[in-house]
């Protein structure tokens, strides 16, 4: 039935793609050779071994009109657009956790300041779960036409029902905790520009966790979760103010294929800010890309975090896997919140490589490992690794996004599926 639902929402969003592509915001086309094709779809698709400089690039909803709708290929380069523009799209997602999520989205996008500059994106959009999840949110990137200042938006709202298997690092022997809550988060940063490629930024974060619902603690368990936190709550808070570094020098905010990302950010929940208790966070991470040829073609991308506390998170906010920072995509291989603990370290590495040379399919490798204390006097564990596949599908050939397929492996026969519009890192 899982599957039904799967085949019968793809084909919903890709009729619905076709009806909305010729609106879909993108970043101005690479100007270059464009090459004429003929109408079938194996013409289409380039072999791998042609010069990549040579080939027209197609996204998926071009080549779909093309072979579908008879839509002829633009042969000439797209004339470059700055300032914002918006179009409304739908949604497709798939996690081990909720199932397939169906939604729409209002995707505002552009360079504010124009050619040259960087990316503005802000994505409004909502989605229903197979599971019954639903989920509101809005998030993105929004640049001052100077580039001063960056504006952060993270808000989401949340009505889900989520496992937990206690603290500390994978177990197979664990238990499963089934609990429902509803998130409402606000999280609101500015950064400004400071010298080259580094910004810096002060935050409001205000996370709430309301109807808690524990089910084997209302069964009269003594559960991970009330063990914890000395009690079944129902509610949880937390609000406090941060400082954040941001060095950003990656040649697509996207898709990167050379440069590097640092982030950092120390919070500061207090309870004269309405938290539920004193405590503070730390959050670091690496991102760096490297082409392995003169081309894009192939890439190896490293992606490091660290996510520490102190004192006592509310058991919903203590680090946990797939709960990391932009997208939770940390973890691949293992459901959201298999792990957890006071702190954790993460590591991955990924190699990707473009299959065809018009950019249309490629195809992402990668091994990681999380390391995790349960609690402050308690060591780091060793890692719990986790490794898998996935596909690429162009979604659009200027900015390079992609729909991305994602099967992970970890430890016990553990295993993740998930289908995004977001690269991992």
């Amino acid at each position: 039935m899982k599957h039904r639902i799967f085949i019968i929402t793809a084909a919903l969003f890709v009729a619905l793609g076709l009806h909305a592509a010729h609106a879909q915001t993108s970043a101005p086309a690479d100007s270059g050779y464009v090459a004429p094709t003929n109408s079938a779809l194996t013409d289409s698709i380039a072999t791998s071994t042609a010069p990549p400089d040579t080939v027209a690039q197609r996204a998926i909803f071009e080549v779909l009109g093309h072979v579908i709708l008879h839509k002829p290929y633009k042969t000439e380069p797209s004339k470059p657009r700055t300032g914002l523009h918006w179009s409304i799209l739908p949604t497709l997602s798939y996690n081990t956790v909720y199932g397939v999520a169906v939604g729409a989205m209002v995707a505002i996008a552009g360079q504010r300041g124009g050619a040259g500059s960087r990316y503005s994106s802000l994505k409004l959009g909502g989605n229903y779960a197979s599971s019954g999840q639903l989920q509101a949110y809005l998030r993105g990137d929004l640049w001052s036409k100077s580039e001063k200042f960056l504006f952060v938006p993270d808000v989401r709202w949340l009505d889900t029902d989520r496992k937990t298997w206690g603290l500390g690092s994978f177990d197979a022997s664990d238990q499963k905790y089934p609990m429902s809550f509803i998130l409402s988060r606000a999280f609101l940063t500015t950064y400004v520009h400071t010298v080259g490629p580094v910004y810096l930024g002060v935050g409001y974060h205000y996370d709430q966790f309301k109807k808690i619902t524990d089910e084997r603690a209302n069964k009269g368990e003594d559960t991970p979760f009330t063990i914890y936190s000395g009690g079944a709550l129902q509610q949880t808070v937390a609000s406090g103010v941060s400082g954040n570094l941001l060095v950003d020098a990656r040649d697509n905010e996207v898709t990167p294929t050379r440069g590097y990302f640092v982030s950092t950010s120390y919070r500061a929940y207090l309870t004269d800010l309405g938290s539920d208790s004193d405590w503070n966070e730390l959050w670091g991470e690496f991102r760096a890309y490297r082409r392995l040829s003169r081309t894009d073609r192939n890439v190896i991308g490293v992606w490091l975090y660290g996510w520490g506390t102190t004192d006592k998170p509310p058991y919903l906010n203590l680090p946990s896997s797939g709960w990391d920072r932009p997208h939770g995509s940390g973890s691949r291989g293992y459901v959201h919140g298999r792990i957890r603990g006071q702190d954790q370290l993460y590591g991955e590495i990924e190699y990707r490589r473009v299959l065809t040379a018009n950019g249309l399919l490629g195809a992402v490798a990668f091994v990681n490992g999380l390391s995790t204390r349960e609690t402050a006097s308690s060591k780091f564990e060793s890692p719990d690794p986790g490794a898998g596949l996935g596909l690429r599908i162009r979604l659009n050939k200027h900015s390079r996004a992609n729909l991305c397929i994602d099967h992970g492996w970890g430890l016990g026969g553990s295993q993740s599926w998930q289908l995004s519009m977001n690269e991992a890192f």
